[in-house]
C-alpha cells in the first residue's frame, strides 16, 4: 500500500504526539519509531519532521520539554503533556471522530 499523503501526516502529527504523550512522557526519535511501528510503517515521518511540531506544541504551551540522563546514555529531550495539551488533544479527537463518522456514512451511500 501506497504511504498516507503529506498533508494528512501533517495535519495529524499533533494529534498523534498528543495522544503519545498522554500515555506517558517520551522523546523525539521514540515517538517517531512508535508511529511507525503503530502504522506498519505506512505513516513515515522523517525524525528531523518531528521536532518544528513538537516546538510549536511547547510553544502553545500544550507540552513541556526536559532533559533527562541515563549513565551509560546520552542526554535525551523527553516531552510531557499539559493541562492545555490534553484539552487540545480531547477537541482534536472530537474532531477526528466527527471526520470519521461523515466518511463513514458517505462512504456507505455512495453505490460500487
Amino acid at each position: 500500500m501506497k504511504s498516507i499523503s503529506k498533508e494528512l501526516v501533517g495535519a495529524s502529527a499533533a494529534p498523534l504526539i498528543l495522544s503519545m504523550l498522554k500515555n506517558g512522557d517520551n522523546y523525539g526519535y521514540e515517538i517517531v519509531q512508535k508511529v511507525k511501528e503503530l502504522t506498519n510503517d505506512e505513516i513515515k515521518w522523517k525524525e528531523a519532521s518531528i521536532y518544528p511540531v513538537l516546538k510549536k506544541l511547547e510553544n502553545s504551551g500544550m507540552i513541556k520539554s526536559y532533559w533527562k540522563v541515563q549513565e551509560g546514555e546520552r542526554p535525551r529531550k523527553y516531552y510531557t503533556i499539559l493541562a492545555d495539551g490534553k484539552v487540545q488533544l480531547e477537541q482534536n479527537m472530537h474532531e477526528w471522530e466527527l471526520v470519521h463518522s461523515v466518511f463513514g456514512k458517505l462512504w456507505k451511500v455512495i453505490p460500487e
